[in-house]
């Protein structure tokens, strides 16, 4: 157990190593600006990357900045997931929400969930500062357009939850 234990803090750590700091900054400067200029940080993810966009926009809302986490309308969600179908639960909720002052934060574990790329396709449309982090950037990392593009180049899926949490902790530090 015990070497299971210091296997997973040397993983993070080797994660956590990896983050460009420099990225980071640049990325929180870009926030801060459009949350100076009355932007909210929007943000969403699928599955356990929902639970770190909620976290998210719980900590900006903390820090007295506007956020909205998408997943948190769950009528929303099963509703358009229903009518529409659920490679459309974000974009669809950007289309009356979106503003081009606001942020969009799409956090996925793959980088190639349909419903994260057509919300950040619709973020993208609407003049909306795209960030987001990825596994080993997955599709994502195909699209030139995006602003800001974190990896966190592991395949073990609770490190790499962990590795989000830390690239997303440090924007707000730095941004907010």
């Amino acid at each position: 157990m015990q070497a299971s234990i210091v296997r997973k803090g040397r993983d993070v750590m080797e994660l956590r190593r990896g983050i460009d700091a420099d990225a980071v900054e640049r990325c929180a400067r870009d926030v801060r600006e459009r949350l100076e200029r009355h932007g909210r940080l929007i943000s969403f993810g699928n599955g356990g990357s929902s639970t770190d966009a909620q976290d998210l926009a719980a900590d900006c809302l903390a820090r007295g900045r506007p956020a909205v986490a998408l997943t948190n309308d769950v009528a929303t969600v099963t509703a358009v997931g229903n009518d529409v179908g659920f490679d459309k639960a974000f974009a669809r909720q950007l289309i009356p929400l979106a503003r081009e002052a606001d942020v969009a934060v799409a956090i996925s574990t793959s980088g190639s969930s349909p419903n994260v790329i057509a919300g950040l396709e619709e973020a993208h449309r609407r003049g909306m500062l795209t960030g987001i982090t990825g596994y080993d950037g997955g599709r994502l990392a195909e699209l030139d357009w995006l602003d800001h593009l974190f990896v966190a180049r592991s395949d073990y899926i609770p490190r790499l939850q962990e590795a989000h949490a830390t690239i997303y902790h440090l924007l707000l530090e730095a941004g907010t």
